[in-house]
């Protein structure tokens, strides 16, 4: 472990550390063989925040890639494997808060990287103009409730490490409220849901359209998001959907010029899958998701058609 110990006045004066002392030098006395390291990674020991790495000279990807998550269970396999293919990867970017991500996005010198999280798109759409290419994996609205609340569940007796705190903090009341209830029986959810009060109903409201067609998450979603959610769709250099994994893998395979065995194929949870299939009997939770679902239904009418004209 190397310590800092280059004093940096301005981060000191501006308030954004106690002491200032932000900064390091590698040298072949605090790292042996320096100079003679392929492969050499420094990171943050406190939260493992990727601050260099040097390149992967015979594997890397030379673009700057962007993967919105839109789960709220990330996609792990695939950040996994693009940590092997890209020089800088920062996966779930989300967990570091809004300026971090920002910074990230600001690593101009940067040819080959691979950022990923549940970000808010509409904040970061500038950059997709600056070089990054932008792919997302959109999941049935459905599913993607089911999936929350099972996670409520689980979050409510282990503490989730792949969120962050603004994410941890806004679903307490969430997890809480859904700790007791028997979210296998249709009967028990239908009540729960129906009587969820307004900061637990918050955390499942459509959560997509918010992703893609609002500048906060914690804002509410209405019918003109839905249309800003599909403009923003629309410039994005991959999009796939959780119903053909497949197709997503080969148009990855072909944006990225690697082998399509090499891209991890996102498989359903049967477990999720069987409350998803609850969930499509209750009236309840289709007002829970209805801007999800006209969102959903579009972009696989509009996927459809660029299918059919390129074949």
């Amino acid at each position: 472990m190397v310590l800092c110990d280059q004093l940096h006045k301005a981060v000191l004066s501006a308030g954004r550390h106690e002491t200032g002392l932000v900064g390091f030098r590698l040298t072949e006395a605090n790292v042996p063989r320096l100079r003679e390291r392929a492969n050499l990674c420094i990171r943050d020991s406190k939260t493992g925040l990727l601050l260099y790495r040097r390149p992967i000279q015979s594997r890397q990807v030379n673009l700057k890639i962007v993967r919105f998550e839109t789960q709220l269970f990330p996609y792990f396999a695939f950040d996994r494997e693009m940590y092997n293919h890209f020089q800088y990867a920062l996966p779930a970017l989300d967990r570091f808060g809004n300026e971090t991500a920002l910074q990230a996005f600001h690593l101009d010198s940067m040819s080959s990287m691979y950022l990923s999280g549940r970000l808010q798109v509409k904040n970061f759409m500038g950059f997709l103009d600056k070089g990054f290419k932008s792919i997302a994996l959109l999941t049935d609205p459905y599913y993607e409730m089911a999936l929350r609340l099972a996670m409520f569940k689980r979050f409510s007796a282990a503490k989730p490490q792949f969120l962050g705190d603004r994410d941890q903090m806004s679903l307490v009341p969430a997890i809480g409220y859904f700790k007791d209830v028997n979210i296998d029986d249709s009967g028990s959810l239908e009540k729960a849901l129906k009587r969820a009060p307004d900061k637990v109903r918050t955390a499942l409201i459509s959560p997509a359209t918010r992703l893609f067609g609002c500048s906060d998450g914690d804002q509410l979603p209405n019918r003109r998001d839905i249309a800003a959610a599909m403009d923003v769709i629309s410039r994005f250099d991959v999009i796939g959907h959780i119903n053909d994994t497949m197709t997503f893998a080969a148009s990855l395979s072909e944006l990225l010029n690697i082998e399509m065995d090499m891209i991890p194929i996102l498989q359903r949870n049967g477990v999720i899958n069987a409350i998803a299939s609850q969930l499509r009997t209750l009236p309840v939770a289709e007002l829970y998701i209805e801007d999800d679902l006209i969102l959903d239904y579009y972009v696989r009418q509009a996927m459809e058609m660029s299918s059919s004209h390129e074949n």
